[in-house]
This record gives C-alpha cells, sequence and structure tokens, in this order.
C-alpha cells in the first residue's frame, strides 16, 4: 500500500533473476521500502526506452514518487543513463519527487548536472561519484557502498580452499578469466545463472530472436569452457564463495558479495572506476585490483591474499555504518509520500 501515492521505480536492473548482485540490490530496495509502507511498487527495466513508449510515459506521468536506482548506468553520457535522468526531470516539472540512489556518477555531461540539481535526494554508492555529483549540483549528496552488501548475510562456517573464478561484463575479459581458471585447476563460477542473459525489456519476436541468440551463445560458451559452474541464485552463489580461500574476477557485484561473504579476492578492472572506488572507500590494499595482462598463477602465489587484520577491521566498519546510513536513506525517501500517516 502507498497511500494512494504512486511510486515507481526507474532502472530496475533484476532481469529475470540473472544477475545475483542485481537481485540483493532490487530485493533490498523493494524491502526497504516495504518495511516503511511501500508496497507492490511497479518499476521499468534496466535499459529501456521510455521516451517513445506512451505506456510508459504515462506511467511516469502518474507517480508521485520515482526512485532511480542508479546502480552501474550513469557514468560517460551513456544514452541508457540519459533516458533516467530526463525521466527525472519530467517528474520534477510538473512537481513530482525524485530520488537518485546507489549511483555511480562519472564523467557525465553538464546538463546531467543541472537535471539532477532539482531531485530531492542524491545518494551515491561511492565516495568519488559523491564529490562529483556534489560539485556538479552544489548539493549535499549522501554516499554508502552498493545496495548488494546493506542486508547482512550469515556465513555457514565452511571450511575454506581453493581459488574461484569469476567473469566480467566484457564478453572478452570473461574469456580470458575462463582459460585462467582453466590452466590453474580452479573452479569457474560466473555472479550470474547465464554467461549470456535475454534483456528484461526485450518482448514478442525481439525477445524470441535474442533468446535463441543467448541460447546458442551459452551452449558454447558451455563447450568451450566444460568446467564451468553456473548456481541457481544469490544464495547459492554466497555460498560458493564462502567455500573458497580466493575469488579472482571482473565483476564489480563480485566483489561487493565477495566483501559481504568475507571471502578475499582479486579484481581486474571493469567498465568505470567502480571496483576501485569501492576498495578505496573501505580502506582495502590497491594491490587487489591488477590490470587484466598481469593475471597469472604467479600472481596468486606471489603474496598471501588473505585479509589483513586491518582490512577485517575496515569492511566490518563499512558494513556497519553503511547500513545505518541506509536507514536513514530510506526514511527519507518514505518522507517524501506527502501525507503519509506517522
Amino acid at each position: 500500500m502507498t497511500d494512494g501515492r504512486r511510486v515507481l521505480l526507474l532502472n530496475d536492473t533484476d532481469e529475470g533473476g540473472t544477475h545475483f548482485g542485481c537481485i540483493r540490490v532490487m530485493r533490498t530496495i523493494r524491502d526497504e521500502l516495504s518495511q516503511r509502507g511501500l508496497t507492490d511498487l511497479p518499476s521499468i527495466k534496466v535499459g529501456t526506452d521510455w521516451r517513445h513508449d506512451p505506456a510508459l510515459t504515462a506511467q511516469i506521468d502518474a507517480a508521485d514518487l520515482v526512485v532511480i536506482n542508479g546502480e552501474g548506468t550513469l557514468h560517460h553520457g551513456k544514452r541508457r543513463g540519459r533516458w533516467l535522468m530526463e525521466a527525472g526531470a519530467r517528474v520534477k516539472a510538473r512537481g513530482g519527487r525524485v530520488a537518485l540512489i546507489n549511483a555511480l556518477w562519472q564523467q557525465n555531461p553538464p546538463d546531467w548536472g543541472a537535471m539532477a540539481r532539482d531531485f530531492d535526494i542524491l545518494a551515491c554508492r561511492d565516495s568519488r561519484s559523491m564529490t562529483d555529483l556534489a560539485a556538479e549540483t552544489g548539493r549535499d549528496v549522501t554516499c554508502l557502498g552498493d545496495l548488494s552488501m546493506l542486508h547482512p548475510w550469515q556465513d555457514p562456517g565452511a571450511r575454506r580452499s581453493g581459488v574461484m573464478v569469476g567473469c566480467s561484463v566484457h564478453g572478452k575479459v570473461t574469456e580470458s578469466l575462463a582459460r585462467f581458471a582453466e590452466e590453474g585447476g580452479h573452479d569457474l563460477v560466473p555472479v550470474t545463472t547465464v554467461i549470456k542473459a535475454v534483456p528484461a525489456r526485450l518482448t514478442g519476436w525481439r525477445r524470441w530472436l535474442r533468446a535463441r541468440r543467448c541460447d546458442w551463445q551459452n551452449r558454447r560458451f558451455i563447450a568451450r569452457h566444460p568446467t564451468t559452474r553456473l548456481v541457481a541464485d544469490d544464495a547459492a552463489y554466497l555460498a560458493q564463495l564462502s567455500r573458497h580461500s580466493l575469488v579472482v574476477t571482473g565483476r564489480f557485484h563480485s566483489v561487493c558479495l565477495a566483501i559481504l561473504s568475507g571471502t578475499p579476492f582479486l579484481a581486474v578492472s571493469s567498465n568505470s572506476w567502480k571496483i576501485e572506488a569501492l576498495i578505496a572507500d573501505i580502506g582495502l590494499d590497491p594491490a587487489r585490483v591488477r590490470p587484466l595482462a598481469d593475471l597469472r598463477e604467479a600472481t596468486l602465489a606471489e603474496r598471501d591474499w588473505s585479509y589483513s587484520s586491518e582490512e577485517k577491521a575496515a569492511i566490518a566498519a563499512s558494513l556497519q555504518r553503511w547500513r545505518l546510513e541506509g536507514r536513514n536513506l530510506f526514511d527519507q525517501i518514505a518522507a517524501l509520500i506527502p501525507d503519509r500517516p506517522t
């Protein structure tokens, strides 16, 4: 129930339960809003161009509050990011409320900052993004870690051994990581249920064609890398992390879930500063990020990659702080709905 007020989630990154980090982000947003009386919330999926869809445009125009999950979309002026910013500006122009949360913000056009300046809440998931967005808007910006880490996870206390290798947002990097796993005899466990997923925004014949192509790509990848282990959900993925002494990955959310599960990690850079910024915000060893060209078995053997006592303390402190800030953030979002009973 929303007391007759219409709340809409934009940039719903949970595409059919295929990406475990995005599953946790969207579940967290919905759970936290539900605890504050905002339930059964409609959403518009990631990468959807609403501007030429009358039904989606009407949905945006009917919203009293739009919550934009910035996640990894708002960087380098990507067109998907512009669609989100323009939706927020449209809502504000007719007197609605807008909360931009969980956002990466990196190297965006000046007019994006002008649009964000009028939003009611601005919250980034790293301090580099916070600094840039604050400078571009002249506004106070909240900073807390990615929402995939906001809700605790209970470590089952399994004995750890071996190296787990993950995937990347870049297909060629995923191939390189798969070869690295095979050469070292390591488990390859992606942070997704499939290597290639069908975008949730697609419908009709476009969805059918993409599904056929993705199915072929997935079967081809498994044929090339038969030791790949696909798991069903985020709980199973976290359980896999908890059984390993180290995870090597190119995915931001793999790093987030490694931190959440207490699993040491070694990462290769992704498509923005997001991994490096997360490491810096917590206070972890920057050597945990390496260029892909430096990734070899000798890299794993050159040192003990276990978390130091200082890193463990920094992780615990960061998670505790983010959870407090997260509660405050969602309280502020709920307060944007006018005339709500208290």
